[in-house]
């Protein structure tokens, strides 16, 4: 169920104003409800039922005051009923006998065929939130779940009291259970020993607790910073949170403990009861040791491509200056030949000296010389390989890496300074055999270290070797569904992806449509729409632009002067009203104008360059406490996502938003923030040379981002696009509408992997590829010219792709795509391990061929279907548009000491597109607005212009200034009334 969907439920009483478009979507008669009311009561009688059913419906619960009834509703349900408009008054008046009001409530319950809340139900809830609460990160988590299963199963809702202390039970019964499992894994003496160190200062950590160290995020990429990570992990070894399994408590709920106590000073910590700090420290210690080995991991790959990267630019110096030396040989040579005043003899003897007495047989390659470089000046080589050596790595026994790993360490153990020859010398890749081989022993000793580097980098990435305390490091096949759970519920999975057990049922429709793309390609060429050059290289024209039409550009610069300047903290609090996304933010409705003006603040402190001191300087009623204090509160898992749910489906549910498209379709892309090159993860954006750090968007046809997710830079974006998609559709479950069925990238966005693994989760991705080279057409080998295609385009196709590691992979397929699909794995992850690092394993082939496969029915619908091709570049122009306004609201730069760690990241990204899609909703719900007026008033207003506009202007809104929230015309929409809980259910 979509958050919106939620937004009323458990309510107790209606609010001052309703808008037309709520009154539609969440207290309108059905024609069956008329039909009933009108055989049921008399004509005087029926606008009460009435109420009760719409609200009953809405809310779950009985209407018991009417202090107010919204104007709106009571205009809709009086039209329904073919009633005159009445009043508040009138109602009050039918229900002066309590007997009248119980009698309408027990028949609208009735009507809807809600159950008790009994003691039977209530058994039944409490079962399933001791299940839910093992991941739930609040008991206002629970709660929320509570009314959302009992209105799936058709009960009414009872007190929020009762359900509140049904969940404190279960998530008490949890805590236990934790405190049980973390005394089993972890003995006495070394909890004991933990709380002792963590909260005195030791030589590491420079004078503060060992706590506060361990709590601060790494700086900035650098060796120092890679070091301090390491030595962090290593004091996290000597406590023994490697050796805890606390599996037994489920991941989420570790991260909650442990950020319980990243958001408290260690003074308020160490006051908590003995249970609480002990469960708190174990899983602190345990997730920080996970995610500093990957940090770890992270940056050492970073420091190898430092390292290849400086080699290489100084192997293409050394080529550039052997360039120059062989020039000027080749003069002196000239000259020498010319030279008739010396004798044939001391020609020779001169042109001998002209040649170096070291030249390479054959010419190296750029990747050769690289390598060389590393060996001849290994700065930095052996400081990394020594820092790593304290992690455990492991690998399947086979595994040629892990040994030359070993046999490396066990050299440095011995100090050797030379690397042992014949049998002896360790094994090695065949590009550095040479190097290794070396004469010069000692030089063989760091060719050797260098070629382990490289190797351990490339393992690590495709998940041949691994590491047990980390988080996206570990064994892949522990990342992935269980393999006797596999086995024993693949028909479950299968149909949970709908795909074919078999790759030949797979593979016969999607040959059938290869086969048809190259014939309409073929004809494409023949009837001159596409042209293949001399260069092999297929040339497709330029789309037509859409004809000039006037109309919407009057259309829009008209309605954004209807709608007038308008102040940031007035759409904020508007499209709260409309959405209730503050509810979303907190787990409950705000108790105050203060918790609520703090959210506000907190949300701009995340989603802006604006810190925390900042903000409070904007809004004088607020301290830097208060906002710092509500951050950490928006950083709970889930709750910015939930939130831009609710404000997502209010926006793309209204009728002009239908207008700009189907709803299943999005586009996807980086934004780079720039960032301070003092934050560990941010790299350099190749088109502005700044640093940066990624936000991965994904864009509705409708405009509003439904995805967002903080990346690094300069890494293929497939499995952040996939990722995408996932997560979305998994929350669309129950509206089949909703889910995505096609994304729009650019050329970062895909690999042939991610051709596959979206097909096998039930979406096409569709890139827009910027290479001429890349538009291949690959089809099976053995097709020949002439009989499987027509021989006008033979130029562009490659008949390379093997279809006998697809039927042999398919199984390893089936199982990834079930894997990220049930959330054990993320598709970046997942991704990784089929990446070019893992070339040479039978998934990773079987998921490259058939991609190709893929690419050619997609390149062949994208050359051939001008309309498909414009709605692509449509869907990613609406991406860019909709970065312009994400720049507009983030201008700044990311601070230093800020998104540091991954929950903050998490949180920047999150609170952006909140702000985003909080303008887009607004600026939609106000176009209807104006739009509906003109019409009204008898002005022509075409579809087909609206079409053409979009909600993304923001030059009529002031983002910045002293920010004034009038709450006071909201409260009674978005802040909790302050009234004793009568309890009372229905029996």
């Amino acid at each position: 169920m979509s958050g919106y969907h939620e937004r009323f439920l458990g309510a107790e009483e209606l609010p001052r104003t309703l808008s037309d478009f709520d009154v539609e979507r969440f207290f309108e008669l059905t024609p069956a409800d008329v039909l009933s009311i009108k055989e049921r009561f008399r004509a005087d009688r029926r606008l009460g039922p009435a109420l009760q059913l719409v609200f009953l419906r809405a809310t779950g619960r009985p209407l018991n005051r009417l202090a107010v009834v919204p104007k709106a509703l009571l205009r809709s349900l009086a039209k329904a009923l073919d009633l005159t408009p009445t009043t508040i008054a009138t109602l009050r008046s039918i229900y002066r006998r309590r007997e009248t009001l119980y009698d309408h409530q027990r028949w609208a319950r009735e009507q809807l065929g809600l159950a008790p809340f009994d003691k039977t139900v209530q058994g039944d809830l409490q079962q399933e939130l001791d299940l839910a609460a093992r991941d739930a990160v609040s008991i206002d988590d629970l709660v929320g779940l509570a009314r959302r299963w009992l209105q799936g199963r058709k009960v009414m809702l009872a007190a929020d009291s009762t359900l509140r202390d049904v969940a404190r039970a279960a998530y008490a019964q949890i805590e236990q259970a934790a405190l049980q499992v973390v005394e089993a894994a972890v003995p006495a003496q070394e909890r004991e020993i933990c709380e002792a160190i963590m909260f005195h200062p030791t030589s590491e950590s420079g004078g503060e607790t060992v706590m506060e160290w361990l709590k601060a995020p790494p700086a900035k990429h650098s060796p120092s910073t890679l070091n301090e990570v390491l030595g962090k992990i290593a004091v996290l070894k000597r406590l023994g949170a490697d050796r805890w399994n606390l599996d037994g408590i489920a991941l989420a709920r570790q991260r909650a403990y442990a950020q319980a106590i990243v958001n408290r000073p260690p003074s308020e910590s160490r006051r908590r009861k003995d249970s609480t700090q002990a469960v708190e420290m174990v899983c602190f210690l345990r997730i920080t040791l996970l995610e500093l080995s990957d940090t770890a991991l992270y940056l050492a790959g970073r420091r190898v491509s430092d390292l290849v990267r400086r080699a290489t630019s100084k192997s293409d110096g050394k080529r550039a200056q052997s360039a120059v030396d062989y020039r000027q040989r080749l003069v002196s040579i000239r000259q020498i030949v010319n030279d008739t005043s010396r004798t044939a003899e001391q020609r020779l003897e001169a042109i001998a000296a002209q040649i170096p007495d070291e030249l390479d047989a054959v010419p190296l390659s750029g990747a050769a010389l690289t390598r060389r470089t590393l060996t001849d000046e290994p700065v930095g080589v052996r400081a990394l390989l020594d820092g790593m050596r304290g992690l455990d790595f492991a690998a399947d026994p086979k595994d040629t890496t892990l040994r030359q790993w070993n046999v490396w360490s066990a050299l440095r153990e011995t100090g050797a300074k030379e690397l042992p020859v014949g049998d002896e010398q360790p094994s090695v890749g065949s590009a550095w055999s040479d190097l290794v081989g070396d004469a010069d022993r000692t030089r063989a000793l760091r060719a050797f270290e260098a070629s382990t580097m490289m190797a351990m980098r490339k393992a690590l990435r495709r998940g041949s070797v691994w590491l047990d305390h980390s988080l996206s490091f570990r064994d892949r096949d522990s990342l992935l569904i269980p393999a006797g759970e596999w086995e024993r519920d693949r028909d479950h999975y299968l149909a949970l992806l709908d795909q074919p057990a078999s790759a030949d049922a797979m593979l016969e429709p999607l040959l059938a449509n290869v086969r048809a793309g190259l014939a309409a390609v073929s004809e494409a060429v023949a009837a001159g729409e596409l042209t293949i050059g001399a260069d092999g290289q297929l040339h497709l024209p330029a789309l037509q632009a859409l004809d000039e039409d006037i109309h919407p550009k009057k259309t829009s610069k008209a309605l954004f002067e209807a709608i007038g300047e308008q102040q940031f903290p007035d759409l904020l609090i508007e499209l709260d009203a409309q959405t209730n996304f503050s509810e979303a933010l907190l787990g409950h409705k705000a108790g105050s104008s203060e918790e609520l003006l703090a959210t506000y603040a907190a949300l701009l402190a995340h989603g802006t360059e604006v810190d925390a001191k900042g903000v409070a300087a904007m809004i004088p009623s607020l301290k830097p406490s208060q906002v710092t204090a509500a951050m950490r509160s928006l950083q709970a898992p889930g709750r910015l996502r939930r939130a831009n749910e609710r404000v997502v489906e209010f926006q793309r549910k209204l009728p002009l938003a239908e207008l700009w498209g189907p709803g299943d379709r999005a586009s996807a892309d980086m934004m780079a923030l720039d960032a301070s090159q003092h934050l560990w993860n941010a790299r350099v954006d190749p088109r502005r040379r700044t640093y940066a750090a990624g936000i991965y968007t994904h864009v509705l046809d409708r405009y509003g981002i439904v995805y967002d997710q903080p990346i690094v830079l300069n890494e293929r974006q497939a499995g952040a696009a996939i990722e995408g998609v996932v997560r979305h559709n998994t929350a669309q479950s129950a509206d089949q509408l909703a889910r995505l069925s096609l994304l729009a990238v650019d050329t970062h966005g895909y690999t042939h992997a991610g051709m596959t693994a979206s097909k096998v989760v039930g979406f096409d991705l569709c890139p827009r590829l910027r290479n001429l080279s890349e538009r291949k057409l690959y089809v099976p080998n053995g097709w020949v010219t002439g009989k499987d295609f027509d021989s006008s385009i033979e130029a562009i196709v490659d008949a390379s792709v093997a279809l006998r590691p697809v039927r042999a992979g398919w199984d390893g397929v089936l199982r990834i795509g079930a894997s990220v699909v049930s959330g054990l794995v993320s598709a970046p992850v997942a991704l990784r391990h089929l990446g070019e690092a893992a070339a040479g394993d039978q998934v990773r082939r079987a998921a490259d061929q058939l991609g190709r496969l893929l690419r050619t029915v997609f390149l062949c619908d994208y050359f051939t279907n001008r309309a498909f091709r414009r709605e692509l570049h449509t869907l990613l122009n609406r991406g860019e548009a909709v970065h312009q306004l994400q720049r507009a609201i983030y201008y700044g730069k990311v601070a230093p000491e800020r998104g540091r760690r991954p929950d903050e990241m998490v949180a920047i990204s999150g609170a952006h597109a909140l702000l985003t899609n909080v303008v887009i909703a607004w600026n939609t719900s106000r176009m209807q607005q104006v739009v509906d007026r003109w019409r009204k008033q008898g002005m022509t207003i075409e579809d087909a212009w609206l079409r053409r506009l979009g909600p993304v202007h923001f030059g009529h809104i002031n983002f910045r200034g002293v920010f004034s929230f009038g709450i006071e015309r909201y409260a009674d929409a978005l802040i909790q009334a302050r009234r004793a809980d009568t309890g009372r259910t229905w029996a």
